[in-house]
């Protein structure tokens, strides 16, 4: 099913920051109301499937998934958590690559390993050490690098609502498999692969409660794909489904068919819209809590903060149009002591110094 009521349904997607246009796109699409249509449980429904039509059903295909949603603690965590799982989809995507041009290729030994391998530069703060030309080629790999993730932090001045979104052009994934992927809890297949970041598939997953709704959109690189596989881009939106007499809240994306699968655009709406490959992940109306009114500001330190060593680099759009490059706090205190050194003409620390005390 393309579950498509407008040429233009995917640019919307997209493009959408704030609830209003959230609920504008969802009142022209085919949606039985959560009233009408619930998981009672993991083989129960409270009425029959309608062909033709969208359904909420919960994340994960699992009804009582509220509890592990609900671990976000600090809403800067499942922001980070969606940015590694960016930095994970561009390492899978060169491993994609390297296979197929090699079926045999040894995988890499560990995230930084695949890093080095494929994209050719060391651990980031490890390169303020060295000298200046091998530094200055080794950043202009960085910086070409982070193109490929972003995190852009919207605000709407009219509903005065944040959106978050987190955009990756790694591997992607075919329509059919969103569900049991992108849109899964606890479902992995990262433990053999050493050079990924996580193992258990799920912390990312915590940023929709943070959220009123999230939008998630998804398509494969095409030089990966297989001769069967879609070439068009899957979509879905996230809420949180509270059933009446019922305390058990949980949350839901819309469904396609009753197996879970999402709903589909083609490849050709899919390039119009301007989307290549990779995921993105918007989440609208987040609450930052009580670091709303700075988060603009906030967001550049917390981000590095929590990622203090990113295996790789990103952008951050915080309410501007220039992005910020985001290389961990552990490169900029690095940068700090280079800096300082060269200025003091002698190798700095940043460590107070203390005299010598007595001791005894």
């Amino acid at each position: 099913m393309t579950a498509s009521t407008s040429t233009d349904l995917l640019g919307r997607l997209l493009t959408a920051r704030s609830t209003a246009q959230i609920e504008a796109i969802l009142a022209t699409l085919p949606i039985v109301s959560p009233d009408d249509y619930q998981w009672v449980s993991a083989d129960d429904r409270s009425s029959s499937w309608r062909d033709g039509k969208l359904h909420w059903v919960p994340v994960g295909l699992d009804r009582g998934n509220g509890g592990r949603i609900k671990l976000a603690g600090e809403p800067m965590n499942p922001l980070a958590e969606r940015t590694v799982n960016g930095m994970e989809a561009l390492i899978e995507l060169a491993r994609l690559r390297e296979l197929k041009k090699n079926p045999g290729a040894v995988r890499p030994a560990n995230p930084r390993d695949a890093v080095l391998r494929y994209f050719g530069f060391p651990k980031i703060d490890t390169i303020e050490r060295l000298e200046d030309e091998e530094r200055n080629a080794l950043r202009a790999k960085i910086d070409e690098v982070r193109k490929n993730l972003s995190v852009t932090l919207d605000h709407d001045k009219k509903s005065k609502q944040f959106s978050v979104t987190i955009r990756d052009h790694g591997m992607g994934q075919v329509p059919q498999k969103m569900h049991r992927t992108l849109l899964s809890l606890g479902e992995s297949d990262k433990a053999d692969k050493p050079y990924l970041i996580g193992v258990f598939g799920q912390g990312g997953s915590s940023a929709f409660s943070v959220a009123e709704y999230s939008i998630v959109v998804t398509r494969r690189a095409p030089d990966i794909l297989k001769p069967d596989e879609d070439d068009g881009a899957g979509w879905s939106i996230v809420r949180a489904i509270y059933p009446k007499g019922r305390r058990d809240l949980y949350w839901a994306y819309l469904a396609a068919t009753e197996e879970g699968q999402v709903p589909r655009v083609s490849a050709a709406e899919a390039d119009k819209a301007g989307f290549e490959h990779g995921a993105q992940f918007t989440h609208i109306k987040y609450d930052f809590g009580t670091a709303d009114s700075a988060i603009a500001r906030l967001m550049y330190p917390a981000l590095n903060h929590v990622l203090f060593n990113p295996v790789l680099p990103y952008d951050l759009y915080a309410l501007k149009d220039k992005p910020e490059p985001m290389l961990g706090t552990a490169h900029r205190l690095a940068r700090r002591v280079r800096l300082i050194s060269q200025s003091a003409g002698r190798n700095a620390a940043l460590d107070k110094a203390f005299a010598s005390q007595a001791v005894g």
